[in-house]
């Protein structure tokens, strides 16, 4: 069965259907550029609405571990690949990619020339795209016509593998399963709310720091809870990843934009401007903080991008709020990182001594 691919400034690209073969998909077109954690990558909440094609031409060889999935849910709307691996090697395997996506009612696209599809992104910038049974007469109006998918944050609590550990408070925007894995490790509480949760509710839960975690689409689109964000940083240690930094960036004034293609990758160099470190680090953001808004905000620079500069770290001077743009927790990606988990935990027990 073929499947069409195409682009609002019209390319198209015709392959073979996958996943569930019924389905229309339709949103925003990224390319992922990671070798490997393709399962990870999928279901990731921040892929909201979202077709995202693999650079990596051959995808699916290792299967399905159900352990590893970072939602309950795909929120991608459509995968895109050169090569759909037929079969799964791996012990830890329980399904075929071709099968999970059919499951979770995901189509998927194989055969195209997936390094045509990313040089014409990256030089025409990420766009919407529709993913069809058919050619499109009418792109804009078949567009109109598909919903998205709704982002669901229901809460959570997740039991301490220390219960002398501090217990840390996440605002879910569409968190990744591996924050929590990761604070968990270094024997934290975690408590997972959705990201409206009101400021007297996040209180009762007598919380030591809080998080505001990644999620999907535009930051300014999320301007009401920007009030919470300044009332929680006056009285709790704060931090942010992805999305819940550009939060904090805007909750103190600054602006942020939208990246020609964004970061979607697992290789992206990161200097740590208060210690020279180069690190790499995972990435999945569209939108970034505007360097050039932060005067006058509180805020200053932590880490930059080495391959466009853009900022990937902040702090708020005299207080103890801090973010990254990048994904310390990885999964998948690089480990180094996660260094960040364990600077803001430090910055809690600091908060501690002084207020005993």
């Amino acid at each position: 069965m073929q499947k069409y691919l195409t682009l609002a400034d019209g390319k198209q690209w015709i392959g073979t259907a996958f996943g569930d073969r019924t389905r229309v998909g339709a949103g925003q077109i990224v390319f992922n550029t990671g070798m490997t954690g393709y399962q990870e990558t999928i279901t990731d909440p921040s892929y909201l609405n979202q077709l995202i094609a693999f650079t990596y031409p051959l995808i699916g060889n290792y299967g399905i571990d159900p352990h590893v999935n970072q939602a309950t849910t795909i929120g991608a709307q459509a995968i895109i690949v050169h090569e759909l691996a037929d079969f799964s090697d791996h012990y830890q395997s329980r399904q075929t990619l071709a099968n999970f996506l059919a499951v979770h009612h995901v189509p998927g696209i194989m055969g195209i020339d997936t390094r045509d599809l990313t040089i014409h992104i990256r030089q025409h910038g990420t766009q919407a795209a529709i993913l069809s049974n058919h050619p499109l007469t009418d792109f804009a109006a078949t567009l109109a016509s598909l919903p998205n998918k709704p982002l669901l944050n229901q809460p959570a609590v997740h039991p301490a593998f220390h219960t002398t550990g501090p217990h840390i408070v996440i605002l879910d925007f569409g968190e990744k399963t591996a924050i929590t894995t990761e604070l968990q490790k270094r024997g934290c509480q975690v408590t997972v709310v959705p990201g409206n949760t009101t400021f007297k509710a996040i209180a009762a839960l007598h919380s030591d720091g809080i998080l505001l975690s990644n999620g999907p689409g535009n930051p300014e689109n999320y301007q009401a809870v920007l009030p919470l964000i300044r009332q929680l940083a006056m009285h709790y240690p704060l931090a942010g990843i992805c999305l819940g930094h550009q939060l904090i960036a805007l909750a103190y004034g600054a602006r942020t934009y939208q990246l020609k293609f964004g970061h979607h990758g697992m290789n992206h160099p990161v200097t740590n401007l208060q210690t020279g470190r180069v690190m790499m680090t995972a990435q999945n953001h569209d939108f970034a903080v505007a360097a050039d808004s932060l005067a006058g905000t509180g805020l200053q620079v932590t880490a930059t991008e080495l391959n466009d500069g853009s900022v990937e770290g902040l702090q708020l001077v005299g207080q103890s709020v801090m973010s990254v743009q990048f994904h310390p927790e990885a999964h998948p990606g690089p480990v180094e990182a996660g260094q960040f988990f364990d600077q803001f935990i430090a910055s809690l027990q600091k908060e501690a001594v002084a207020n005993a």
